[in-house]
């Protein structure tokens, strides 16, 4: 994790650097993770500095027009939820894994969303730009990947996907075990 401090802590800044405890229970095959933050510390960090990344600035939203009163209109508040997840992906495919590795996205918003700008990030930080698509409401799309930017690693990894700001909306990890199985695709 990194630091992502303002003001007076800002030199503090760095990548990889601030706690985390994992516990193991071998019985289980489980682990348990928690990771811990000061509240001067920001969620959107730069992964070479550690500095906070600034929020893109809010668009200023219209004041409300009053419903018409023989027809009031309903409220939906938008969750505090990924919009778009990561839900799979073949990371060990038959045959090279170049240009057979794939990602599997979901699209758990009411709406569609326009995957546009988006991208998909490796563990090296190799970065994939998607040009679309549209993904519908409670759709799905398997994304192939080239393997000339994005690279699955057959020994764990993880794999993060930005939205057009480059602020993280869904991230997944997978074990060396779980990408041992050629042709499986990983449930997340």
């Amino acid at each position: 994790m990194n630091q992502g401090s303002v003001g007076q802590h800002a030199g503090d800044n760095g990548v990889w650097q601030d706690g985390g405890l994992f516990l193991h229970f071998p019985d289980e095959d489980r682990w348990l993770a928690f990771f811990l933050a000061f509240q001067s510390q920001s969620f959107h960090t730069d992964d070479v500095t550690g500095n906070a990344i600034r929020e893109p600035e809010a668009v200023p939203v219209p004041k409300p027009v009053p419903p018409p009163v023989e027809a009031p209109a309903a409220r939906v508040e938008r969750p505090a939820l990924p919009g778009v997840m990561i839900i799979a992906a073949l990371v060990n495919p038959p045959q090279a894994d170049q240009g057979r590795e794939t990602v599997t996205l979901l699209n758990l918003t009411p709406g569609p969303v326009d995957l546009s700008g988006w991208s998909i990030v490796d563990g090296q930080e190799h970065a994939v730009h998607l040009d679309g698509p549209v993904l519908d409401a409670g759709d799905t799309v398997r994304l192939d990947l080239t393997g000339q930017d994005v690279q699955l690693s057959n020994q764990g990894g993880t794999i993060t996907l930005l939205d057009p700001h480059g602020l993280k909306v869904h991230g997944v990890a997978y074990t060396r075990q779980e990408a041992s199985l050629e042709s499986w695709s990983i449930g997340f």
